[in-house]
């Protein structure tokens, strides 16, 4: 089990990236589906889930990006597939 500054009930929590849509979108895939709902509720318990998703949604009003906006998405369990 890891431990250290980045733990959150024993799963390593992961940084998402909100400078930038894609980064959010890439930090999020790079998270384990097993550790979704740890980060989930780590996010919204520092008040930072709103802008995610805000990223995310905002990366898929561009045609270029709208299919890494609805796999990030998905990845969180905000789209069903």
């Amino acid at each position: 089990m890891p431990r250290g500054p980045n733990c959150f009930r024993g799963i390593a929590v992961h940084h998402i990236d909100v400078s930038d849509d894609r980064r959010t979108a890439e930090s999020v895939l790079a998270i384990e589906p097993v550790e979704v709902p740890d980060v989930l509720a780590e996010l919204a318990k520092v008040k930072q889930l709103s802008t995610v998703v805000h990223n995310l949604n905002r990366l898929m009003d561009r045609p270029a990006d709208r299919e890494l906006g609805l796999r990030a998405l998905r990845h969180l369990g905000f789209i069903d597939e």
